[in-house]
C-alpha cells in the first residue's frame, strides 16, 4: 500500500454494545458518521500524546 495516499489503512475493532451505542448517539448529535467520529477521536488522542511526549523530552534534552 502507498502510505502517501490518505485513508489506505483499515482497522476492525470490537466494542461492547454499550460503548458502541454511546458513540453512535454522539455521532448522531454531531450529524456525522460514526466512523468519522471515531477517526476524529483517535486523531485527537494521538495529537495529545505527541504533545505530552514532547513536554517530557524537552527537559531531558536540557541536561
Amino acid at each position: 500500500m502507498n502510505r502517501d495516499t490518505p485513508f489506505t489503512a483499515r482497522i476492525a475493532i470490537r466494542l461492547p454494545q454499550s460503548l458502541y451505542d454511546k458513540l453512535e448517539i454522539w455521532a448522531e448529535e454531531e450529524d456525522r458518521p460514526l466512523a468519522n467520529l471515531v477517526y476524529t477521536l483517535v486523531k485527537q488522542a494521538l495529537t495529545e500524546r505527541e504533545r505530552a511526549l514532547e513536554r517530557v523530552q524537552v527537559p531531558q534534552e536540557m541536561k
